[in-house]
């Protein structure tokens, strides 16, 4: 992985992006903007369905509410983040914190939308099971800035598990 960073950290895209002070400056602050807003409708239908925001509204209104917020802010935060990392694939690919932001990315999505999708089945129906995979999935939208944020100190974050080395 490491050599695939370097060698795309040398291509003309990454040059240029690494070259370009305020453009990165602009990704790192349009990507954390947008972060709060994909986050905050993460947790908040994750909310609803613990029944601890919104109770007046059924699960799909919470659902049509923040679903286009989470999915334009993915969007943005998907484009603002690859141009990120392909101006630094060095500091990116061999940072463990990365990775696990991915995979939290990948649960938080994708758990939402499973979470909402069930939810919306049984209305008022409240299970532990349910109210657990919320709480997990908050745990891990909150997770997900936090874990971009640690990039820059992977290995005093995870030591040996750092893929720094």
């Amino acid at each position: 992985m490491r050599d695939f960073a370097e060698w795309l950290s040398g291509t003309a895209p990454s040059v240029a992006i690494q070259s370009t002070f305020w453009f990165i400056r602009l990704l790192q602050a349009t990507h954390l903007l947008t972060a709060g807003v994909v986050t905050a409708s993460g947790v908040l239908i994750a909310l609803r369905v613990l029944g601890w925001h919104r109770v007046d509204l059924t699960i799909d209104a919470v659902w049509e509410r923040f679903a286009p917020w989470l999915g334009w802010g993915l969007a943005v935060m998907v484009v603002t983040g690859a141009l990120q990392v392909l101006g630094d694939p060095v500091r990116a690919f061999t940072a463990t914190s990365y990775w696990v932001k991915m995979a939290f990315l990948l649960l938080s999505v994708g758990g939402t939308r499973w979470l909402a999708r069930i939810a919306s089945r049984q209305p008022g129906a409240s299970s532990l099971a349910l109210n657990v995979v919320a709480a997990a999935i908050i745990l891990c939208w909150l997770g997900i800035p936090l874990l971009g944020r640690t990039i820059a100190y992977d290995r005093t974050l995870w030591g040996s598990l750092s893929l720094r080395g």
